[in-house]
């Protein structure tokens, strides 16, 4: 085994490692969008009086909230994919 060998075989386990970040990054920034979408509810008012009725939006606050945890926890795996795809390069 020469020393080319054991360069590329420790990089592809953390290539890997990046791929898979990379992907959870993604299904977790899909949740946040369908949490967001599910937290944020309009529905036609007038407010009751005789005017045409307007579009209100009510905001659904664990819903919302749990839009912001997922969507933060995507960046924080988008920046681990960075790290990781870079030390892989330079390995």
């Amino acid at each position: 085994m020469n020393q080319g060998e054991t360069e590329r075989s420790g990089a592809r386990p953390a290539r890997r490692r990046a791929l898979v970040t990379a992907v959870v990054a993604v299904l977790l920034l899909v949740a946040a969008g369908f949490c967001l979408a599910r937290g944020l509810d309009t529905a036609p008012s007038t407010g009751g009086l005789l005017v045409a009725p307007v579009e209100l939006t009510r905001v659904l606050g664990a819903w919302v909230t749990a839009a912001v945890v997922l969507a933060t926890a995507a960046v924080l795996c988008g920046v681990d994919v960075v790290a990781r795809f870079r030390v892989s390069r330079s390995a």
